[in-house]
């Protein structure tokens, strides 16, 4: 049905065009099954099954219904001519490797690939099913060249495959070949020829080449071509081509059988003659072989049954005329006398088995079962490279010249040949060198007295190396032991004996007797050596052990004696094995037997009396005298199952013989006496009447999962045998009287009453009638025991036995009540089992209830206890009837170990149902008593070795599973053992304790293997790495015996706590001592890992062992193998125990964090990142994730939040002193923040913050670190805000970021930002909680005291660098935002409360550095702080300090004085010496002596406190003062080699200076001093950063510093280095402390200095321009702007106004310009008066010189060198070149020189352009006066130089077109005007107005132009300059020098120079020296 689509809507995944998949999906599914089927074909043998099945699946698919898939015979059969050839394969498909394919990327992608591939495959398949039952099963015989196959297996069919891949892909010439080879096996000579031509098929020049070179498979095939022609005797065929031009060569067979594609089918040419048309009749007789795998009875009897069973599946017999034989191994058993095998006389022809003749058709003489033999030979020998065809060729020879002798007399022949056994030399001419291996085998047998010494040192060395593993189990077993003895309880064998005990295995008898656990452990130990891969398949096993059914059903099996008896199991007897087997093979091959007779003569071997390999004639059978394996006993009821029939008829016939010739001889009257045949032969009927009892017994009950037809079967052949043996045990009661109650009697009549038991219409009373009945036989017999081991139902006969069986049938009800899978009432089954299983005391057992709750007593309710059970027996009770009670007892006292542990899980699962884990647990721990028991119960010591270790096995595995449930339940559950009591405890640990010694079986022979003691073992039929499986589940079980026993363990300290004083500590060593020994084994993490969790938890709880240190170190040992963590305090006591690891949740990160955090305590916390133990506290806390969040957590970070951005209170600082100061905060319970409540967000704050704090930063870096830190203590905070510490490591960090903010620039200094207030007041609010906290609640230990003794520093530090600069009290001021809102009579606004004066923060900061000198008065630091704020203190004015004291200056000397002493030793030279306490020092005294507060004496007195006055005479004059102090401080800068310390300079600059500050010598002198070490020639400040420098206090030095040296500077009149410096300061503003007053102070000092230079006086600007006609002032700006920019001039005024402008455009705006352009026009005024006059063109009427105005002869008498550098005027200039580069690029230049430039650019134009515009001469304009704007352009513009020709600066400016016109006449062609000189050279590149007229015309156009042209955009830009940014370069590398006419005016003036200017040139900048721990500025 289609679905419905709406009309309306469209959809856009949806195709026009449905596409049919359908046949890609089949084709897709059959790839899968084909590939699922290939899988299962290359596994092999033991896969063939599912590769069958997966086959027949494959062709049960879709795609081979498809016409296409059809072969083209059967289309042309169904559809005939309707068939169409073009659309059979629609793809064209190159054929693929017709191989397996495993790997998915060759599989088939087409149908005709797959179906090609799937034929061949499969035919493929079948021919390998064919061989292997060949081999394995069955070996047909060729007789006289004729290949005789069994019916069953029929070749044809994988030829049929084969053909049908064929016509599919008929280009596949490897498939044609196999064919031919199976066509060849099948006996088709026309098919194999067929095939033969279609691997030569192709034309005819393609055949010449392939016969001409023929490769290896096609030559084959034409050979085998040409002699199956030969044969065919077509000589036609071999006279045509390709066969007649086919060049004989013959093939060696060695090379035949190689290119043949199957090796056990014929060649192609030689075709079996199978399916020839001889008749029947005239076929020689023929034999089967029968191949046993191993030489035991068990081996013969499953290829016998596998027979029967393949000939009954296909009902096909083996023919008419075929023979058994049976081929054993060459090695028979030594009782054997003949061990060859007669062939018949029939046959004078040797027999050869078909798997000869397929694998190896020329070598007759090597049988398949001898080739097996020599695998291993083959394997391990060295087999000389030979000649393949000369091998072949050998062995061709060979097998032609000897007759191959039968299989069983040839021994196994090794292909080697070696030249010992050839009889030669070792090395012959030509040859080869033995190997090294075979030379040391003659070395090794000789033996010499070093090798013997090299066996013993190796011996030795093994010893040594167990030595680690021996003393590890020896203090391990010393420990439990002692710890067991406590309790009463039985320990372990000691380690040493133990060992021995395993490692004599080999010397001792394997039935030696010797303790049970002993023995136990022995079979352990021999069990994985050697039978391992029995063991293997029974540990790991894929099925679960179900302990509540499968134990069930075992115990109701055990009570109704279905299961085998532990009495065969303890059975004495021999094992029979291959013994007599030469015998029956001899009988067998003798005669000519069908499969049915060879099964009887095998059965009648067994059972017949007399038959048995070892006994005599008349002995007792294998029945009696062996013990059957289980094999064996499973070969024997299946072939007397499935030939009953023939079984029955034959022994059937054989007795009716036997009473035809009693009655005979009775008839005449004649005594008969049967002979040993005829009686064995009844006792072998007897025999199989007890098997086929014991067989019915076994399917009869419900649950055995036979179906009831069978079981009517059974019961009827039962019926039928018993009969029979009754019958005949009658005829020999006839005959002989005497054997009336003989052994077979009594067998008979003992097993005709089990056979009553087994007949549902018996009554039971009838039945225990029998049973008693059988006991007063054999009392009559004398209480014989017979045993009939191989009989589960009946294997002992005695008394005891029938009691048992008695109890049993009494028991019955019981029994099957208790096991009944549909009891409801747990009550009721615990109330009947209890009392049986875990009996009480007499007193409890007498008022035991019945089960039923009647008075009567039931059969299995419990019952009063007699006398005769209470162990005191009278004689009433003697001979009293047993109660119930007793015989149920009884009864389970002798019942074997399954129905005992079947009910006890019974008991387990009744308390399970009412939900009582307590008994539960004791039901899982009394199993496993019952278990180990076991090992030490005669059943186990008298059996066999093998059964031993089966059973040894088998039951761990099942105590492994009990172990398992009983740790479920323990695990977390404290009353799991409430049910067990003091008794109960005992054994179940001596039971566990007994299971771990036989577990160290497994340790002792790892350890062995490990050190090379003992081979690897081999487990044949198991994959590699079985074995390391194997001892990995071992592992697991002893890991949980382990686990238990400490469970145990626990228990018993609880109930005996008397006996353990130190309980703690021996669970302590219990653990740690399991741990080394498994861990030291690798096997500590096994069982997952449950054992070290197990210890991990302990651990946690074991929190007072005796040595902390011990149980520290295990337990980091324990995090390390469970989860990877290193916690190790020394990395050294970390073991690899090579555990894998497992992720670390989030519960158990929790639950380390306590142990973590002690481990980080043992290691400082500024080594603690350094650790591997940082890299898992990272893990852990990864693991915790992030806390929840809750409301009230929020709550309380909103109050820190709100706490931290509040103004500080100096109120709360006072009360933090006495303890007060607290915040009112939400309580949070440690349940909801585990990891807050126990310190770990303080740990991880403290390990960040300490990391940055160790750093030592000597660049700005990231505070990645600090910010975490920050975070974490804020977390911690959250949670309890009690912890004074981590006030004070948050304070720490709020003051380490604010160290980062203000360490390496001053920009948030001088910007006053916010985070540096914040940061701030962060920190004093931390400090004041620490310290209110840590008063109230911190302890008196010394780390705590120290402690707060740092953070007593720590805050005072805080306080008083907060009240200097740089912060200068901005944390404790009120910002207007911080002020409250206040009501009086009005409403107004006001500061809360008075913030913290600068006298009141120097106290409050005293008194902390007071208590930290009582925490720490070594510390000098705390002595240093405490001067210095009493110093503040002492010094400060009465305003400051108000109405407190002063300190006494003594008391400020004193705190030096102390910090001076305390200092440290320096203990070698290149540690710098610690100079603040000795330098505050003199700085003081100095103070002190300049205020006159003390003496000159008294202050050379107290400086003798500091070593660097020792050598300086004492001064007592003031006088003398400045220069002792000068000594003083010299001898501190010497001791300060490299430098680090600034202040002792500065200080000694002012000592020089303060006192003759108006003297210049005293100038000079202090500039010296600086310039030594602060400010370099380049004035480079070279401040360093001290270590104990308060940070930002670098900057404050710096300005002021500068700000001392600029004085300095002015008052020397040093104005290149005064530039220098401003360039310097303003170049780098974030290096100076408030560096926009500093500029301004610098920029003030300049221009005074500038003006005293230049010597110009103030408002000269107004003096000369105020009346000033504008156009006088542009025609004589220009000339003199003309001036100015010529080379060679050179004036002081000049210079001025150069420097004044470059320093408004260094200025850029920083400073206000108003005092620079007052300069700059004052200066040009002084140029435009003194310079302009001198530029102006003479007059007309004269052209002589007119004298100098008073101001040119002032200018003349003041600058004589440039006046007469232009004495010929300006007439003496030769016209300026317009075509000059210099005077074009001026166009170009930008910025304030634009104007000035377009006007004289408008004058070229102008004296080009012939058409001026005509001025009425009568017409005057207004005249305009020179604005200040105007006269600030023309002055940039005079001191402006062009730019460089080729580099232009700067684009072209907006509205001056940068196209030039350049005039076509250049002005040089014109006539040159007599009167105007050239004013300057033409390499100036600036032109002068020429003279007369029309030079005044264009100048006055020119000014006309400029004033009437519009406002420039620059206009308005005077307070800007063109150096808008400033480039951060080296001075060296400018474009336009700062200072240009710097050099020249010293060069031009020579010694005129003024006053204040330097000689000395300054010196190329040099690039500063960056030292460690300190900054230069540069």
């Amino acid at each position: 049905m289609s679905a419905f689509k709406a009309l309306n809507v469209e959809s856009d995944n949806e195709s026009e065009d449905e596409i049919d998949d359908t046949k890609e999906i089949q084709i897709e599914e059959a790839l899968k099954l084909y590939q699922t089927a290939l899988k299962y074909h290359s596994e092999g043998p033991q896969s063939y099954d599912k590769a069958a099945e997966a086959y027949t699946k494959l062709f049960e698919s879709e795609i081979f219904k498809y016409t296409e898939s059809l072969s083209e015979y059967t289309r042309h059969e169904l559809y005939g001519d309707n068939l169409e050839y073009d659309n059979i394969l629609q793809d064209d498909f190159v054929p693929g490797p017709t191989q397996l394919a495993a790997a998915a990327d060759n599989a088939p992608n087409t149908l005709p690939q797959i179906l090609h591939l799937s034929y061949k495959n499969h035919g493929q398949f079948m021919l390998e099913v064919m061989r292997y039952r060949l081999e394995h099963h069955e070996a047909p015989i060729q007789e006289q060249g004729n290949l005789i196959a069994p019916p069953h297996i029929n070749a044809a069919m994988p030829l049929r495959y084969f053909a049908e891949a064929l016509d599919k892909d008929d280009a596949d010439l490897d498939l044609w070949s196999r064919t031919s080879s199976v066509a060849a096996l099948v006996g088709s000579s026309r098919i194999t020829r067929y095939c033969l031509e279609a691997v030569l098929d192709g034309d005819d020049e393609g055949l010449d080449s392939i016969l001409r070179l023929p490769g290896l498979e096609e030559g084959f095939a034409g050979q085998q071509l040409r002699e199956l022609v030969e044969k065919l005797q077509d000589d036609l065929s071999l006279m045509q081509a390709p066969l007649s031009s086919l060049q004989r060569k013959k093939l060696s067979t060695a090379l035949k059988r190689r290119l043949n594609p199957y090796s056990f089918a014929p060649l192609p040419s030689e075709v079996s003659k199978e399916g020839t048309s001889d008749p029947l009749i005239g076929r020689p007789p023929t034999r089967f072989y029968l191949n046993p795998s191993k030489r035991d009875w068990a081996k013969v009897g499953e290829v016998i049954i596998h027979r029967v069973m393949t000939e009954s599946r296909y009902d096909l017999g083996p023919g008419p005329g075929v023979g058994i034989n049976l081929r054993l191994d060459a090695d028979g058993d030594n009782d054997d006398i003949e061990s060859q095998d007669t062939p018949p006389k029939e046959t004078s022809e040797p027999i050869q088995s078909v798997t000869d003749t397929l694998s190896q058709s020329q070598q007759p003489d090597q049988a398949t079962d001898t080739q097996v033999a020599t695998v291993s030979t083959e394997a391990t020998e060295d087999v000389p490279m030979q000649d393949a065809e000369a091998e072949a060729e050998l062995v061709d020879k060979k097998s032609e010249d000897e007759p191959p002798a039968p299989a069983e007399s040839t021994p196994a022949q090794s292909r080697k040949r070696s030249t010992d056994s050839a009889g030669l030399a070792e090395t012959a001419e030509g040859g080869r060198v033995r190997s090294k291996r075979i030379r040391a085998r003659g070395s090794v047998v000789e033996g010499t007295s070093g090798t013997e010494t090299t066996v013993l040192d190796l011996a030795k060395q093994m010893e040594d190396q167990l030595s680690t593993f021996a003393f590890a189990d020896q203090c391990l077993f010393e420990i439990v032991n002692d710890l067991l003895a406590k309790l009463d309880v039985k320990g372990l064998r000691s380690s040493k004996e133990l060992r021995d005990a395993l490692t004599d295995t080999q010397s001792e008898s394997p039935n030696s007797p010797s303790e049970g656990p002993t023995k136990a452990a022995r079979d352990l130990f021999t069990a994985i050596q050697t039978n391992g891969s029995k063991a293997a398949t029974v540990l790991l096993s894929s099925e679960t052990v179900d302990l509540g059914g499968i134990s069930r059903e075992a115990g109701l099996n055990a009570f109704l004696g279905y299961a085998k008896s532990g009495i065969s199991q303890a059975c004495t007897k021999p094992i029979l094995g291959g013994e007599g087997l030469s015998k029956f093979a001899q009988k067998i091959n003798s005669q000519w037997l069908s499969i049915e007779e060879v099964a009887y003569t095998w059965l009648e071997c067994l059972l017949l009396p007399g038959s048995s390999p070892t006994s005599k004639k008349g002995g007792q059978s294998s029945y009696i005298h062996y013990r059957w394996p289980e094999e064996l006993k499973r070969h024997v009821v299946q072939v007397i199952v499935n030939l009953d029939d023939y079984i029955f008829r034959h022994l059937q016939d054989r007795a009716s013989d036997i009473d035809s010739k009693v009655l005979k001889a009775r008839t005449v009257g004649k005594a008969c006496k049967m002979n040993d045949l005829e009686l064995g032969l009844i006792e072998m009927i007897q025999t199989l009447f007890e098997l086929h009892l014991d067989i019915y017994s076994l399917i009869r009950h419900p649950n055995s999962g036979v179906d009831s037809s069978t079981q009517t079967i059974q019961r009827d052949r039962l019926e039928r045998w018993a009969a029979m043996s009754r019958d005949v045990l009658q005829l020999r009661s006839s005959i002989d009287s005497d054997a009336d109650l003989d052994e077979l009697a009594l067998r008979h009549i003992w097993a005709s009453a089990f056979y009553m038991g087994v007949c549902e219409t018996i009554a039971q009373g009838h039945i225990i009638s029998c049973m008693e009945d059988l006991k007063v036989i054999f009392k009559s017999r004398g209480e014989p025991t017979i045993e009939v081991q191989n009989n589960a139902v009946m294997p002992e006969l005695s008394i005891a036995a029938a009691d048992r069986e008695l109890a049993r049938i009494s028991m019955k009800d019981f029994f099957m009540r208790v096991f009944n899978h549909d009891e409801k009432d747990p009550v009721a089954v615990i109330e009947s089992l209890e009392p049986i299983l875990e009996p009480l005391d007499h007193i409890q057992l007498e008022a035991a209830p019945s089960c039923n709750g009647n008075d009567q007593l039931q059969p299995g309710s419990p019952s009063t206890l007699d006398d005769e059970y209470s162990g005191a027996p009278s004689e009433s009770s003697k001979s009293a009837k047993p109660s119930p009670f007793q015989e149920m007892k009884k009864f389970l006292d002798t019942a074997n170990v399954s129905l005992r542990l079947s009910l006890w899980q019974r008991l387990r699962e009744a308390y399970e149902a009412i939900e009582y884990p307590p008994k539960v647990v004791s039901c899982y721990l009394r199993s496993i008593e019952t278990l180990v028991k076991e090992f030490s119960a005669a059943t186990y010591e008298e059996a066999q070795e093998s059964d031993r270790q089966n059973m040894l096995v088998t039951r761990i595995r099942i105590i492994d599973e009990l172990l398992i449930k009983v740790l479920q339940m323990t695990k977390g559950d404290p009353k799991a053992f409430e049910c067990v009591d003091y008794e109960h405890l005992q054994s179940s640990m001596s039971a566990v304790a007994e299971f771990l010694q036989i577990m160290s079986a497994v340790n002792v022979y790892e350890d062995m293997l490990r050190v090379g003691q003992l081979p690897p073992p081999t487990y044949e039929g198991c994959p590699n790495g079985t074995y390391l499986i194997v001892v990995n589940r071992l592992h697991d079980m002893h890991l949980r015996a382990w686990m238990l026993q400490y469970h145990l363990l626990k228990e018993g300290i609880e109930q005996n706590a008397e006996a353990f004083p130190t309980p703690a500590e021996d669970r302590f060593e219990f653990l740690r001592h399991v741990h080394y020994a498994t861990g030291i084994r690798y096997y500590c993490h096994s069982a997952g890992r449950a054992f070290l969790r197990l210890m991990k938890d302990e651990l946690i709880q074991l929190t007072d062992v005796n040595d902390p240190n011990t149980r520290d170190t295990e337990f980091a040992q324990v995090l390390y193998d469970l989860y990877g963590l290193k916690t190790f305090t020394n990395m050294l006591d970390c073991m690899e125990y090579g555990s894998t690891n497992e992720v670390l949740d989030k519960k158990t990160a929790s639950q380390l964090l306590s142990f973590i955090m002690s481990q980080a305590q043992k290691i400082n916390i500024k080594d603690l990142p350094k650790t591997e133990l940082k890299i898992t506290i990272d893990k852990v806390h990864g693991a915790l994730g992030r806390p929840k969040a809750n409301d009230d957590m929020a709550l309380n970070r909103k109050v820190l939040t709100s706490f931290f951005k509040s103004p500080i209170n100096p109120i709360a600082l006072y009360r933090c002193l006495e303890g007060i100061g607290t915040l009112s905060t939400k309580y949070i319970s440690p349940k909801r923040a585990i990891a807050a409540s126990k310190g770990w967000y303080f740990l991880m704050g403290n390990i960040a913050l300490n990391k940055f704090r160790s750093q030592k930063r000597v660049v700005p870096g990231p505070t990645e670190d600090i910010n975490f830190a920050a975070a974490f203590f804020m977390q911690d905070l959250e949670y309890t805000m009690d912890r004074w510490e981590t006030w004070y490591r948050l304070a720490q960090a709020n003051d380490s970021q604010l160290e980062e903010a203000v360490s390496w620039t001053a920009e948030k200094l001088n910007s006053n930002s916010l985070e540096i207030l914040h940061f701030q007041r962060c920190a004093i609010h931390c400090f004041t909680m620490a310290v209110a906290c840590a008063v109230r609640d911190a302890d008196s230990s010394p780390q705590t005291a120290a402690k707060v003794s740092d953070m007593y520093t720590d805050f005072g530090n805080r306080i008083y660098s907060s009240s200097r600069q740089p912060f200068n009290m901005q944390a404790f001021s009120l910002r207007e935002t911080e002020q409250k809102y206040f009501s009086g009579q009005t409403v107004y606004q006001g500061a809360p409360f008075v913030p913290l004066r600068h006298y009141t923060a120097w106290k409050l900061a005293s008194v902390l550095f007071k208590r930290a000198v009582a925490g720490k008065p070594d510390k000098w630091w705390n002595h240093y702080m405490l001067g210095k704020c009493l110093w503040k203190m002492h010094r400060a004015d009465e305003a400051t300090r108000g109405s407190s004291k002063r300190p006494d200056y003594q008391e400020v000397v004193e705190a030096f004085v102390h910090a001076i002493e305390v200092l440290p030793e320096k203990k070698d030279n290149r540690r710098e010496p610690i100079l603040e306490p000795h330098y505050k020092l003199v700085s003081i005294v100095h103070k002190l002596v300049l205020h006159r507060e003390i003496e000159p004496e008294t202050g050379s007195g107290i400086l003798q406190n500091t070593p660097y006055s020792k050598n300086i005479p004492i001064c007592t004059d003031l006088d003398e003062w400045e220069k002792y102090i000068l000594q003083v401080l010299k001898a501190l800068r010497s001791a300060d080699k490299s430098g680090w310390h600034h202040r002792m300079t500065a200080r000694a600059a002012h000592v020089v200076y303060d006192e003759s500050s108006e003297e210049i010598y005293a100038a000079m002198g202090a500039k010296q001093e600086l310039s030594q070490q602060i400010f370099t020639k380049t004035m480079a400040i070279q401040v360093w950063k001290p270590e104990n420098e308060r940070p930002g206090r670098h900057f404050v030095y710096t300005t002021r510093y500068t700000r001392f040296f600029v004085k300095l500077l002015v008052q020397t009149g040093d104005r290149p280095n005064l530039e220098a410096l401003a360039k310097r300061v303003r170049k780098k503003p974030h290096e100076f402390f408030e560096h926009g007053k500093l500029w301004q102070e610098l920029c003030l000092a300049y221009l005074k200095l500038l003006r005293r230079v230049g010597k110009i006086p103030e408002g000269h600007e107004d003096a000369v321009f105020k009346s000033l006609n504008h156009e006088e002032f542009t025609a004589r700006s220009v000339r003199l702007e003309q001036w100015c920019q010529q080379p060679t001039t050179q004036n002081p005024i000049l210079d001025v106004l150069r420097d004044v402008i470059e320093l408004k455009r260094l200025n850029n705006g920083l400073m206000k310009s108003l005092l620079i352009d007052d300069l700059i026009g004052d200066a040009y005024a002084m140029l435009y008066a003194q310079i302009g006059p001198s530029l102006d063109p003479p007059t007309p009427a004269s052209q002589l010189p007119q004298p100098p105005q008073p101001q040119q002869q002032q200018q003349q008498q003041q600058q004589p060198t440039p006046l007469t550098s232009n004495a010929q005027g300006p007439t003496s200039q030769p016209p300026p070149n317009m075509m000059s580069l210099t005077s074009l690029m001026n166009t170009q230049v930008d910025g304030a020189t634009e104007a000035p430039q377009r006007d004289y650019f408008t004058q070229m134009m102008s004296h080009e352009n012939p058409r001026v515009p005509h001025t009425d001469p009568t017409t005057r304009p207004r005249a305009k006066g020179v604005g200040r704007r105007e006269l600030q352009r023309k002055a940039e513009a005079a001191v402006t130089k062009p730019a460089a020709p080729a580099i232009p600066i700067r684009s072209p400016p907006t509205g001056v077109n940068p196209q030039v016109m350049i005039p076509t006449r250049p002005l040089a062609e014109r006539p040159p005007s007599t009167d105007s000189t050239p004013a300057g050279g033409a390499a100036g590149g600036q032109l002068l107005a020429p003279n007369g007229p029309t030079a005044l015309a264009l100048a006055a156009a020119s000014s006309n132009v400029e004033s009437s042209a519009p406002g420039s955009m620059h206009d308005s830009a005077d307070d800007e300059s063109e150096l808008s940014e400033l480039d951060d370069v080296q001075d060296e590398v400018v474009v336009r020098p700062m200072f240009p006419n710097l050099n020249k005016t010293d060069a031009g003036q020579g010694g005129n120079s003024t006053v204040g200017s330097s000689a000395a040139t300054p010196e190329p900048g040099l690039p500063g020296e960056r030292r460690e721990g300190g900054v230069i500025l540069d």
